[in-house]
């Protein structure tokens, strides 16, 4: 039971905020007076939100969800005598709305990942906490910000500053997700938070002071108005997943065309691949870096569709020097005329490239083409086996060619992925 629960720790992350919003519950004090026009269109939104959630880098974000949350979290809030909720209500309000947008989404078919949505209302939980549950003087932030002596371009950076600690704690919770639940590279990590994702994680963080903000005068049509900047980057940027999806999905369909029609063997396009991914952590590239290995490797045995005559078993430590020179052209011929991989070009090329060019040379060797050179050649000795005689063997023989057709570096940076 214990090492399922750390096997998901996505679950266990939905499991403490079903904790947390059911202590909010309990310690909520609803009041009819409460329920204004501008309460009920921020729960409507919420609840709308989680209908439409965005798959990112491997991540589920809902913006539209946290964008009204934050709106409500950090208004003015309050009946018409005068009476404050209080930060317990407020924030078992948002649990309730994002578990019934969550339990709408999953009876409507659409997959519900607890643990983005734990890290999202946790998120909540730490600026309802930062807005409403810190008294100085007998004023929360919200009474601050909203305060007549108080100047509007400083309250609002007040709030501002609450909301994105809890963009910031949403983020690294989440993150901690992936890499205790997928065991996925840091850099990778790093990298997907670089992207996309920073770019509407702002735009949703400040959307929530800004519905604050205009709540006093525009009262519930604050939310959809404001919501429209949010509304236009989450279209945006799930265009542009759409397409990065599609260019994943191409460079896939590539990288198994020579195992498709027998050239190599099973498998030996992923095993490559994900080798050269361990190669390239041990030797501290970054997440551009990384991503770089990882297409060459997608891509690393390509060319063998233009030879004449097959390789025995797909190996290329088998080629001639005039089989290496074929098979590069055909690579360069393939990915150069298409831009969105015409930076991989020279890199898949190169990696036919033996390492005594460089230093006898001075020919240019890409990094990665490097990396994926001894990756392949290590692949075609094992042959995918991992028994200590084939990892013995492979070894020796990748010494033997150390400095003539092997970077020494990134031999050793092999010895460390493997555990040698």
């Amino acid at each position: 039971m214990i090492a399922g629960l750390r096997a998901r720790p996505g679950l266990v992350l939905f499991g403490i905020a079903v904790i947390v919003g059911s202590i909010a519950a309990v310690q909520a004090e609803v009041t009819g007076e409460m329920v204004t026009p501008f309460a009920v269109v921020a729960l409507v939104a919420i609840v709308l939100g989680e209908q439409v959630p965005l798959r990112i880098s491997r991540r589920n974000i809902a913006p539209l969800t946290t964008a009204p949350a934050l709106g409500m979290i950090l208004s003015p809030l309050g009946d018409s005598s005068g009476q404050v909720p209080s930060a317990w209500t407020v924030l078992a309000v948002v649990w309730l709305s994002i578990l019934v947008g969550g339990l709408l989404a999953r009876l409507r078919g659409i997959s519900v990942v607890e643990g983005s949505l734990g890290s999202r209302f946790i998120a909540m939980a730490v600026t309802t906490y930062f807005a409403r549950g810190i008294v100085v003087e007998g004023q929360t932030l919200v009474d601050w910000a909203f305060a007549a002596d108080v100047h509007p371009g400083i309250g609002a950076t007040g709030l501002f500053i609450a909301a994105l600690g809890g963009g910031l704690v949403e983020r690294v919770v989440d993150n901690l997700v992936q890499l205790v639940g997928e065991g996925r590279p840091l850099a990778h990590i790093v990298a997907a938070e670089a992207g996309p994702i920073a770019g509407i994680s702002a735009a949703t963080v400040a959307s929530g002071p800004l519905i604050a903000l205009a709540k006093p005068v525009l009262e519930w049509a604050a939310i959809p108005l404001l919501l429209v900047p949010v509304l236009v980057a989450y279209f945006s940027v799930r265009r542009l997943v759409t397409i990065r999806q599609a260019l994943d999905e191409s460079l896939l369909a590539l990288s198994r065309l020579p195992e498709v029609v027998g050239l190599t063997r099973t498998g030996h396009v992923r095993r490559v691949t994900a080798l050269a991914c361990e190669i390239g952590q041990e030797m501290g590239l970054d997440a551009h870096g990384l991503h770089d290995v990882e297409r060459t490797a997608l891509l690393h045995d390509l060319g063998q569709l233009a030879l004449d005559e097959p390789l025995r078993g797909g190996a290329t430590i088998h080629s001639s020097g005039h089989e290496d020179a074929q098979m590069a052209r055909a690579a360069h011929l393939l990915l150069d005329d298409t831009p969105q991989l015409a930076d991989l070009a020279p890199l898949v090329a190169h990696v036919g490239t033996p390492f005594r060019r460089s230093r006898e040379f001075g020919e240019h060797i890409p990094l990665a083409s490097r990396i994926v050179r001894v990756a392949n050649a290590w692949d075609d000795i094992t042959e995918g086996a991992r028994s200590p005689r084939a990892r013995t063997i492979a070894l020796e023989r990748l010494h033997l060619g150390l400095g003539y057709d092997y970077d020494p570096e990134v031999v050793s940076a092999l010895e460390r992925a493997l555990e040698l």
